[in-house]
């Protein structure tokens, strides 16, 4: 009883079977096989020039079979590496199946196909049923494939999009956590960082420079363009996920989530304790939270602080108001900084809760479309439409006017009260928005709100997979690196300069994202760009916008550096002339010791010690 495949016996009592001619079988029904007639051309997309063995002929190159003795069919045109007479989910892609003895049933079947002596089971020679979907997971290297379609270490969930316990999610990739004792430096360097600037600013208000700006002006306009440029720098990176970055990205992310005003994308909760990971809407209400928070705390000590001032008996009613009215401008300002430097952040989180096209990926791992589910793009772990996301995006709708409606409001405030005298405190506070620019552009900051809004938020809700979301973003920067380089509005030399190598440095990013983009979206390599060159002139550029500004910085305050350094100075000069008048002091006792009389002249030995 020879088995099915290409073998065949024709003649009685033998022990052995005859092998069929090259590209030859006999099918499963057909056997055994009788005669060399029993033997029949191999199926569609097999080798006819070697011997068939146990199975109808092995697959040419790049085709798979889900039957044993049947034809084999064209490899998909992505998400699968057809090898070995089998079709095996490729990496950096993920399927899900409808059931899980479906997926135990596939498994076998392709350890039994793999198997080519007569030892294979029967049982399992064929798969009845459609193989999943394959989707492209849309973090690079984070899926392995594989029948089981396993995650890489550090990812897990649908898509391998979400991050395990001890690494946390930067730029589209889950980093490892750093020891509990560097994250806690860390964040205690980021408050002190930021605790600096604000003492800086409180000390600049009184140092006026030239055109009568103070130098707190000048730190807010520099801490605005540096601010503005790291966050739509993080924007821009986490959004254009199909780009090849230079691998010193990976390096220089953690830093540039600095600059995003938000100490929970620096210092990750999730890595202190599991407990306290944050999810797309728990994040959205810790940043709506902290917004509402900040401005109540300011606010309330300028409520208390006012009747502390009022109660005081000892001080005249001009010294009163005066105080008083110093306290709103301060408060105003930096109610109106904190938002400013929130905006991008805060507008970004409402954007990515809100169900708006682009914001929930459809995944259809079937071609049944009442089997697709949606999930929120900014957080694969939470799926769209079910009752806890239609708990949470009518919240965002009610904030959904803050992203567009904010810097109008800032405008019409500016209109009626940046020359205000009667509202001095309101127009103090509102000059974080146009005293650095020159008068006619009183507005630019506006424009520039509208452009960091568009750049880290909008170009989210383009499809990853889509080329008009690169090139949307290129048009974008195009447009307001020439508008600003055309109008110049900066009225500061440094700060103008400064803002002008800001926007062309993103102007080179973005460029540099449509040159290592992967444009076919079948392609597996997403492997980041490793070119030393590249490299170097990528930290370069984006780490020179904050040095430019940090060292402009210390020549702004080289007084009190020229302070620390004159006090050793001062001290060794009194110390000289301490010396010259004790010296004074032992030589006149001297003389009186030494000599007979106050006429007389000393002797040479005497003159000498003298």
């Amino acid at each position: 009883m020879c088995p099915a495949g290409g073998f065949y016996q024709d003649q009685m009592g033998q022990i052995d079977c005859k092998t069929c001619s090259n590209g030859t079988f006999v099918s499963e029904k057909d056997r055994p096989g009788t005669s060399a007639v029993s033997c029949r051309a191999c199926p569609y997309g097999t080798q006819s020039n070697v011997t068939a063995g146990y199975r109808a002929c092995r697959c040419l190159r790049n085709l798979y079979r889900l039957d044993r003795f049947g034809a084999c069919s064209a490899c998909p045109a992505y998400g699968f590496v057809c090898e070995n007479d089998t079709a095996i989910l490729a990496p950096n892609y993920f399927w899900k199946w409808s059931d899980q003895t479906l997926k135990e049933r596939y498994g076998s079947f392709v350890n039994n196909i793999h198997t080519f002596g007569p030892e294979y089971n029967n049982t399992f020679s064929t798969f009845t049923a459609s193989l999943p979907k394959p989707i492209k997971c849309p973090h690079a290297n984070s899926c392995k494939g594989g029948i089981n379609s396993e995650c890489q270490k550090g990812y897990k969930g649908i898509l391998c999009a979400s991050c395990t316990n001890g690494f946390y999610f930067r730029f589209n990739n889950c980093l490892k956590c750093p020891r509990l004792t560097v994250t806690i430096i860390s964040s205690i360097l980021l408050v002190v960082l930021f605790v600096a600037v604000f003492l800086m600013v409180l000390w600049g208000d009184s140092k006026q420079t030239e055109n009568d700006r103070t130098i707190a002006d000048i730190i807010m306009s520099c801490f605005k363009i540096v601010i503005g440029f790291y966050q739509v720098i993080a924007g821009i990176f986490s959004a254009l996920t199909r780009v090849r970055w230079p691998v010193a990205l990976i390096s220089m992310e953690k830093y540039l989530n600095l600059f995003e005003g938000n100490i929970l994308q620096f210092a990750p909760l999730s890595c202190i304790h599991s407990q306290l990971r944050m999810d797309q809407f728990a994040k959205f209400l810790g940043i709506i939270s902290l917004n509402v928070v900040v401005v109540f705390i300011i606010l309330l000590y300028l409520f208390l602080k006012k009747r502390y001032v009022k109660t005081k008996v000892d001080i005249p009613d001009s010294e009163k108001l005066r105080a008083v009215s110093s306290l709103k401008k301060s408060c105003y300002r930096n109610i109106f900084l904190f938002l400013l430097t929130s905006y991008s952040t805060t507008s970004k989180t409402i954007i990515q809760t809100l169900p708006l096209p682009g914001a929930c990926v459809e995944t259809c791992f079937t071609d049944e479309k009442g089997q697709c589910n949606f999930f929120l793009r900014a957080d694969y772990s939470i799926q769209c439409f079910t009752p806890r996301h239609n708990f949470f995006w009518p919240i965002a709708a009610v904030f959904a006017f803050y992203p567009l409606g904010f810097p109008l409001l800032v405008l019409s405030l500016m209109y009626k009260y940046r020359e205000s005298q009667e509202e001095e405190e309101i127009s103090f506070g509102l000059k974080v928005f146009f005293e650095n620019y020159k008068k006619k552009f009183w507005f630019w900051e506006i424009t520039e709100m509208y452009r960091k809004l568009i750049l880290i938020s909008l170009v989210f809700l383009f499809g990853s997979e889509s080329p008009s979301q690169i090139s949307f973003t290129m048009l974008t920067v195009s447009a307001f690196g020439v508008a600003y380089t055309f109008f110049r509005p900066i009225k500061g030399k440094f700060e103008d300069r400064l803002q002008t190598f800001v926007l062309w440095v993103i102007f080179f990013d973005v460029c540099l994202g449509v040159v290592y983009t992967n444009w076919r979206p079948d392609h597996q390599d997403q492997m980041q760009n490793d070119s030393v060159v590249l490299n170097v002139i990528f930290v370069l550029l984006n780490a020179s916008v904050l040095l430019f500004a940090i060292v402009k910085g210390f020549l702004y305050v080289r007084f009190f550096w020229r302070a620390v350094l004159l006090c050793p100075l001062r001290w060794w000069s009194f110390f000289r002339r301490g010396i010259v008048f004790l010296k004074s002091k032992v030589v006149a006792m001297f003389k009186r010791f030494s000599f007979s009389s106050p006429s007389a002249e000393p002797s040479d030995a005497q003159a000498y010690l003298i």
